[in-house]
């Protein structure tokens, strides 16, 4: 085994000491030019730091990194220690100075985390070595930036820690250990491991080291610990499991997580974590921030899922689930919106089941179905006065009256099969729901014939309808004397 252990460390350092090498030299040569420099501080800083990255980028490019990652970290290994001996003559003035630690300090820690190869042990305690004397010399100068690699550095690799592998396997652990574990690593290394948990599809894992994160006091001000765990079991509880756990989270808080998922370029994630709320809504009959939640996961499926069909057969779920018509409003609404008449059909099938859902007592709902209704095919006579009566019939007021009126006094329509806006089965099936609200069928009725029961439903206000009819009237005689009067002869 011992044997084998050296033959690999001796391989991985084939074709690489001579680069390693030369590497090393460069980046001397580097540091002795900004010693030396005549120029000012900021433009030797400047150059320092444009040349090494130069330097980094053709040295790294000598391995293929998805098939050999180790010369990599022998590079970062090398260059973070060069770039910590060089510090005290760079200028903090110049903003590349402290970015450069910053993105080799990440870099390096990303590699190490990604790994699915083990470390040879000699690479290794180089790595720790170079790390802990770079991580003393910044710290001479108040720079900390090295913190991430120094807490990796501890270990015997980058997954090792004990805590760490306690939290992962969902093993009970005392929580001063798990807080010293926390405050060792920091919540930036923290982050980084948890991001690469998610990008290996290990969620459950990734999960219980955010919900740790999240429940430490000392990163109370970090809600995106939060936000990655609720993520993280959008996308491997069940249904049932996952609306017991997000029960209770506040709505408010859940939509501020989803505006940062999406401006951090994570609109998957934003979605999944619209669509679970969205659904703990439906299934609750919550209405709290509900246009907004619908508005959002909207405007994330159409960009995450382009195809429309995607986007109306998702509506159409929603809407099984809904149990209650505001939450069915809001998805024709949005339907509107992104698709216009391409979604005509779905929103009047969830115009069909809001009205089955609405009960008798519900008359503000009818009435919002049916004035929706109306909107949404303003040239289908038949089915305007069927709305109009129903609403009429939900509340019989003059204002109401008149509006029946006026629709039936419209001239009939020849239907057209063959132009309509939505299939003739399903406006046959929105006519059927609509005669369930009332008490007749006046299907074969004239105006007038109609105009009596309307008139029988409207108690004391039928008596202003009468008024009007009969001042109306008087106008009518006046106005046919007065034509009578000036035609007749002399």
């Amino acid at each position: 085994m011992a044997d084998e252990e050296t033959e690999q460390d001796r391989t991985t350092q084939i074709g690489t000491d001579q680069t390693m090498s030369a590497l090393t030299k460069r980046l001397q040569e580097l540091a002795t030019a900004l010693k030396e420099s005549p120029e000012s501080p900021v433009y030797s800083a400047s150059r320092y730091c444009q040349e090494f990255c130069e330097v980094l980028v053709e040295f790294a490019a000598h391995w293929n990194v998805d098939v050999d990652p180790l010369p990599l970290l022998e590079v970062y290994t090398e260059a973070i220690l060069s770039y910590a001996e060089a510090t005290p003559y760079l200028s903090t003035e110049c903003e590349n100075v402290s970015l450069i630690l910053e993105r080799l300090t990440l870099s390096c820690a990303e590699l190490l985390l990604a790994l699915t190869v083990p470390v040879p042990s000699v690479l290794w305690e180089k790595f720790q070595s170079s790390v802990q004397t770079s991580h003393s010399l910044l710290q001479q100068n108040g720079n900390s930036q090295l913190c991430v690699l120094s807490a990796l550095a501890q270990e015997s690799s980058a997954w090792s820690n004990s805590t760490l592998r306690s939290i992962l396997s969902n093993d009970t652990q005392q929580t001063e250990k798990v807080h010293e574990f926390l405050a060792m690593e920091g919540p930036v290394l923290l982050e980084l491991r948890i991001k690469q948990l998610i990008k290996e599809s290990h969620f459950e894992k990734a999960a219980l080291l955010a919900k740790q994160c999240a429940e430490y006091p000392e990163f109370a001000g970090r809600s995106s610990f939060t936000q990655t765990y609720l993520v993280c079991l959008c996308a491997f509880e069940t249904q049932e499991q996952l609306m017991q756990k997000i029960s209770e989270v506040d709505c408010k808080d859940v939509l501020e997580m989803v505006c940062n998922l999406e401006s951090d370029g994570d609109e998957r994630g934003a979605l999944s974590l619209c669509s679970a709320f969205l659904t703990r809504q439906l299934l609750q009959s919550e209405v709290y921030c509900a246009w907004e939640l619908t508005l959002f996961w909207s405007k994330l499926l159409k960009r995450v899922e382009p195809s429309a069909q995607v986007f109306l057969d998702r509506c159409r779920h929603f809407s099984q689930l809904s149990k209650t018509v505001c939450h069915v409003l809001f998805l024709i609404k949005v339907i509107q919106a992104e698709l216009q008449d391409e979604g005509l059909p779905v929103c009047i099938e969830m115009c069909i089941r809001a009205l089955q859902m609405a009960s008798s007592n519900e008359g503000n709902a009818n009435a919002t179905i049916c004035k929706t209704i109306s909107c949404l095919l303003p040239t289908d006579l038949e089915v305007k006065r069927a709305c109009q009566l129903t609403e009429f019939l939900l509340e019989p007021t003059v204002d109401s009256y008149y509006a029946v009126e006026a629709v039936y006094n419209e001239p009939d329509q020849k239907m057209d099969e063959g132009n309509l806006p939505v299939p003739n089965s399903l406006r046959c099936e929105l006519l059927l729901v609509l005669k369930t609200q009332w008490p007749f069928d006046p299907e074969y009725w004239d105006w007038k014939a109609l105009k009596r029961h309307c008139l029988a439903l409207m108690g004391d206000q039928a008596s202003i309808v009468s008024s009007v009819d009969e001042l109306n009237g008087i106008h009518v005689m006046n106005r046919k004397w007065n034509t009578y009067v000036l035609l007749k002869p002399v």
